[in-house]
Formats: structure tokens, C-alpha cells, sequence
């Protein structure tokens, strides 16, 4: 089965079904860390661990916010939002990132406060056997949020992923400082405290720009507009296009464009092209939003920006950016 293939098999009722069980996942791996890692903490006193645990927390609450919203954002278009309700997730995401960013600050700070006066951590041994647990069971959750969002391409399960990923990373941050902190380097842990909270506060930052570039209504990669205007092209009775537009919203393309035919045929025959011309197009991006304006071919359709067959170039180093694929 080829790409174009794997893209076309999901539907708005795969999308669905992937998504809330990422989410649902999420929530139920989120609360179970925040349990036991407030117990550890509360035995330990490791700053590194109180990190960790906020961490948790805050990515609990957010993928509770994600399942909700998850829910609206599959709502079908209604009269008052014609387009449909997925740019709600990109919402989501903003706020996420900024919230994130602003617990990322507040360990940076508390990282610096401990690193500065550091204290003794109780418990060592208990709080590393914690910590490598929940690497454990992040990295299975990681792995199934990266099978979803390969299928999907959801920004909010790529938010959701990122934070377990973090989490991760955070995790061993506390073992090293833990493990340093046991012989005799108490400092290390404020210091890992403070690291992990860049490396949050720089994960906040990318998610922060991704969901802006949907809320903005940000074009398609070139590869993918390469994709579409080859598709166009190649229809017979094509001759060329022009004004061509894209945008995605979760699982959603919109694609516009002006297609210029023959001006001595039929309108049944014009519309013909155009239904095969969209067709086509359904096959490489499943679920599109396809508006193709037809025109004549006459020196009054000749503007710059006309794209015919031979303006197309080949790609050298295909990429799937936006790709739906299994």
C-alpha cells in the first residue's frame, strides 16, 4: 500500500478514535505520577523531585484540558461555525504553552533559590526507584502519542507528547541529582531543578509558535503545495492554475485554487474536470476542504503566478510534514 493509499484510509472517525484514546491515556497516566510523586516528595525533600512532581501536575491538568477540548474541537460544523470547531485545539495549545512557560519560570527560580542554599534530600533511594519507574511508563506513552500523532498530526496530542517527553528528560535529570546529592553534592540538585525548567520553558516556546501558525492560518509546507499543484496539473483538461490557497486545521485541509480550462467546451464538461480534478485531490489529503473556481483560457486569465506543467520541479528529498500516515 503507497502513502497516498495509507493517507486516504483516515477519516474523521479514525482521527476521532485516536485521538481520545491518546487523550484519555494521557489523563490517566498524568494522575498516577502526581500521586506518587507527591508522596515522594513529601518523604524526600528533593527540590529536583518537587520539580518533577510540579511537572506532573501541571501536565495532568493540561491533558485534562486536552481530552475536553479534544471533545468540542471533533463537535461537526454548525450554522455558526461553518468551518468547523478544530482551530480549537490550537487555542488550547497557545494557553498551554504559555501556562507551561510560566511553571517552567517558577522552577527555574526555585532551582536557583535551592541551588544557592542546598539542602540534605531524605529518602534518596526511594525517590531514584520512583523516577525510573515512571521513565518507564512515560517512554510506553510516548511511544503510542508518537503513533497518534504520525496518523493524525494533532497539535494537541504533539503538545501532550512533548510533555511526557519532558517528563522524561525531568525524570532523569532527578536520578542524577538525586545519585549526586546521596554522595555528597547537594548543590546538584537545585542545579538540575533549574535545567529542567529551560528545557520546559523552550518546549513551551515551540508549542507556543506551532499553534500560532495554525491560528494565523499558515500556507501548507512547499512540499505539500508541490503535491496539490501536481495533482491539479496532471488532470486531464487542466491546462493551468493560478491564486492557489492552503491552510490546515487539525485534521482539516483547505485548499483553494482557480483552474484554467478549455473556453470552448461544455459547462457539464468544465464541471466534470473539476469534480476529477477534487477527487484526486480527496485521495492525497482525506477529509479536504476542496474549492476550485473554474475559468477560460484567454489572455485575460495570463497574471503572474499562472503555474503550468512544465513550472512544476521534481523533488529530490520528498519530505511528510502534514502527512496523514500510518
Amino acid at each position: 500500500m503507497n502513502r497516498m493509499e495509507m493517507d486516504a484510509k483516515l477519516d474523521l472517525a479514525a482521527y476521532r478514535r485516536l485521538v481520545m484514546v491518546a487523550g484519555g491515556a494521557s489523563v490517566a497516566t498524568g494522575a498516577s505520577f502526581v500521586f506518587v510523586k507527591l508522596i515522594v516528595w513529601a518523604l524526600s525533600g528533593s527540590s529536583s523531585m518537587f520539580a518533577s512532581f510540579t511537572d506532573s501536575l501541571f501536565d495532568s491538568l493540561a491533558a485534562l484540558i486536552n481530552l475536553f477540548t479534544l471533545r468540542y474541537s471533533l463537535v461537526p460544523a454548525d450554522r455558526e461555525h461553518r468551518f468547523g470547531h478544530f482551530k480549537a485545539q490550537s487555542l488550547a495549545s497557545l494557553a498551554q504553552a504559555a501556562f507551561i512557560g510560566g511553571s517552567a519560570v517558577l522552577l527555574i527560580i526555585h532551582g536557583i533559590d535551592r541551588f544557592s542554599h542546598p539542602q540534605m534530600v531524605e529518602n534518596a533511594v526511594l525517590a531514584i526507584g520512583v523516577s525510573v519507574g515512571t521513565i518507564a511508563v512515560t517512554m510506553l506513552l510516548v511511544t503510542f502519542q508518537a503513533y497518534v500523532y504520525r496518523r493524525t498530526r494533532s497539535e494537541l496530542v504533539f503538545a501532550d507528547r512533548f510533555h511526557y517527553i519532558s517528563d522524561i528528560g525531568l525524570n532523569l535529570g532527578v536520578v542524577a541529582a538525586l545519585l549526586l546529592s546521596f554522595y555528597g553534592y547537594l548543590w546538584a540538585d537545585g542545579m538540575f531543578a533549574a535545567l529542567i525548567g529551560l528545557f520546559i520553558l523552550h518546549g513551551a516556546y515551540k508549542i507556543g509558535m506551532d499553534a500560532a501558525s495554525t491560528l494565523v492560518d499558515k500556507t501548507l509546507s512547499p512540499h505539500e503545495n508541490q503535491r496539490i499543484m501536481k495533482c491539479l496539473l496532471e488532470t486531464n483538461g487542466v491546462r493551468s492554475l493560478h491564486d492557489l490557497k492552503t491552510r490546515k486545521a487539525g485534521p482539516q485541509y483547505y485548499i483553494q485554487c482557480h483552474l484554467v480550462l478549455d473556453a470552448d467546451q461544455s459547462l457539464r464538461k468544465a464541471h466534470d474536470i473539476a469534480t476529477e480534478a477534487e477527487i484526486k485531490l480527496r485521495k492525497l489529503f482525506p477529509e479536504a476542504d476542496v474549492s476550485l473556481h473554474m475559468e477560460p483560457d484567454s489572455p485575460e486569465t495570463e497574471r503572474d503566478g499562472t503555474v503550468y506543467q512544465e513550472d512544476l520541479v521534481s523533488d529530490p528529498h520528498p519530505q511528510t510534514d502534514g502527512l496523514q500516515t500510518k
